[in-house]
């Protein structure tokens, strides 16, 4: 199956359809940038998975603190209050993995773009010459 839209093929079905030109080509390059974010989401969480996440010195920190204050809390409840805060903190932890993700997709993403942007304008610089 052939997954590539050509400009040509944009400007055939813009024709056949009579919509502009230019209206098509903004849909067909925006589609392009959808497909190109979830191709890189993808290549993104494999190097997630694959490499970790690096926690800073203040980072470690900071659990330090939240799990010294976790203790101190859970030291004063009694099972139930004990059950509800070992829940909550289940849920809280998932939400804090959820949002470390989403954070390092998105920077993946504007990284991919900063590059790409570097990389025409050396090129653009280059053919200058």
């Amino acid at each position: 199956m052939d997954t590539m839209v050509t400009a040509h093929k944009i400007a055939k079905i813009a024709k056949s359809h009579r919509v502009s030109l230019d209206y098509a080509l903004e849909f067909g390059a925006a589609c392009y940038d959808a497909g190109m974010v979830e191709v890189l989401k993808g290549v993104a969480i494999e190097v997630l998975a694959r490499e970790g996440s690096n926690t800073s010195k203040y980072t470690e920190k900071k659990r330090l603190a939240v799990e010294e204050k976790y203790e101190a809390l859970e030291s004063v409840l009694n099972e139930e209050e004990k059950q509800l805060l070992e829940d909550l903190n289940d849920e809280f932890q998932d939400l804090v993995s959820a949002e470390a993700e989403n954070h390092f997709i998105e920077g993946f993403i504007h990284g991919y773009r900063y590059l790409k942007l570097l990389s025409f304008t050396s090129y653009a610089d280059y053919t200058e010459e």
